[in-house]
């Protein structure tokens, strides 16, 4: 595998010339800044460094919001018509509402460029109706997690690292069970985005449920269906069980795990730094991330690109910074590393397992060909759909409630009518513009 990866960062390299060229010094009145607004304070520092030292003519000031609020203040600032965002982190699936709201600049231009340089599944979380709007930086997974000595004191075997060992979503739970049972974690089991549809998605599908949005414009919600009845109901139960932590939030949740109180662990690449920098370092391992049994594999995949405001007045200095980031290998790495997240740059690639395999070996051996095989066979976008945000809002809802012990018919029908009011008037605004 990890071959057949240089190979493609080899040919990746080609591409790269109108990336990494080096622009002039700046004139007398010194250089331009540009601002980024993201939601990852820290993670861009040292890519910041390494394109001001190339490019002097350019400075990048970091706007960093909290994840949370990261939405409404895109939305506020840029519907304003706010001239001061110049890039700005883009989440894919509400990719298609900033389009439709004119926020982002084409990137058509960059198609070729594109197509050299990046992964395909992350050239297709950042393009709506045929056309690239922002530049694909990270990629993601799902992985299971696990306290090796938990496991081992409650006589549950561990699980193998590649897709061939992948566990359905009852052993994993029986297994949570007995460590539940036995004591040895106070947590059989716990997912680290919990109340978030991206975790959800892949289980629920896995399940047979649709994604929840449906239709040739993904407007119609589906959410009060059998099988997501059937989702709801198991994953109320995780909780009324007590099998999982009812009232700590996805904050939380890496540090319940690195503590040694979970058994089993959902989460994503971004856990592999925590983890492996944890008291519980040495004492875990990754797993596939399980199906149900009887359905398919599916996992999840897109993280956060970059894009260039529509209202931006810097564009040209905008655009050489996104490429810069997203598509530079020194500039993806250094993001990567900080964040632990796999780049969508197929030439950063190698470096980024290179990386894990510094902070985790024992751990990580089996990353590199699990995420090749995910990304290739199972990955599953999320909706792209101009009301993803409300249907996101609305859902992440409605699983809060089933956490918290709410009657799983009244939540299913209160979200889908919700939605529906919700998403024709979405409809109706599409049909304005």
């Amino acid at each position: 595998m990890r071959a057949r990866l240089l190979r493609r960062a080899a040919a990746a390299a080609a591409g790269l010339a109108v990336v990494a060229g080096c622009a002039a010094a700046p004139a007398g009145d010194g250089p331009e800044t540009i601002v980024f607004l993201n939601p990852h304070a820290g993670a861009y520092d040292a890519v910041i460094a390494e394109f001001e030292a190339r490019n002097p003519d350019v400075r990048v000031e970091q706007q960093s919001v909290p994840f949370d609020q990261m939405v409404s203040q895109t939305q506020a600032r840029l519907a304003s018509g706010d001239t001061s965002v110049d890039v700005v982190s883009v989440d894919p699936p509400r990719l298609a509402g900033m389009v439709a709201q004119g926020f982002l600049t084409d990137e058509s231009a960059s198609e070729d460029l594109l197509e050299s340089t990046s992964s395909q599944v992350g050239i297709n979380s950042v393009t709506v109706d045929g056309r690239p709007w922002a530049y694909p930086l990270w990629t993601s997974d799902a992985f299971l997690f696990y306290n090796r000595d938990a496991l081992t004191r409650a006589g549950v075997p561990l699980p193998g690292p590649s897709d061939a060992d992948r566990l359905t979503w009852d052993q994993v739970l029986d297994g949570a069970r007995k460590v539940s049972e036995a004591g040895t974690a106070r947590y059989g089991f716990g997912i680290e985005q919990v109340d978030r549809y991206y975790a959800l998605q892949p289980i629920l599908e896995s399940m047979g449920a649709g994604p929840g949005l449906e239709g040739p414009d993904e407007l119609t919600p589906a959410v009060d269906t059998e099988q997501w009845r059937q989702f709801a109901h198991w994953y109320r139960d995780l909780y009324a069980d007590g099998l999982a932590p009812r009232g700590v939030d996805p904050g939380q949740m890496p540090e319940l795990f690195a503590s040694g109180q979970v058994g089993f662990f959902l989460t994503g690449a971004s856990g592999i730094g925590r983890a492996a920098g944890s008291d519980l370092a040495g004492n875990w391992g990754i797993a596939p991330a399980p199906y149900a049994a009887g359905g398919p594999v599916v996992t999840p995949t897109d993280s956060w690109g970059v894009g260039i405001s529509a209202y931006s007045e810097k564009q040209e200095a905008a655009r050489r910074f996104a490429r810069f980031v997203t598509l530079d290998p020194q500039g993806v790495i250094a993001a990567s590393q900080e964040m632990t997240l796999p780049p969508v740059a197929t030439a950063a690639m190698p470096a980024y397992l290179d990386y894990l395999d510094e902070v985790a070996p024992d751990e990580t051996a089996g990353v590199g060909e699990l995420l090749e095989t995910d990304l290739e066979r199972y990955a599953r976008h999320r909706p792209t759909s101009v009301g993803y945000v409300q249907f996101e809002t609305t859902m992440n809802r409605a699983f809060g409630d089933l956490r918290n012990g709410a009657d799983v018919d009244a939540v299913l029908a209160g979200a889908q009518a919700t939605l529906t009011r919700q998403l024709d008037r979405q409809r109706e605004l599409a049909g304005d513009r």
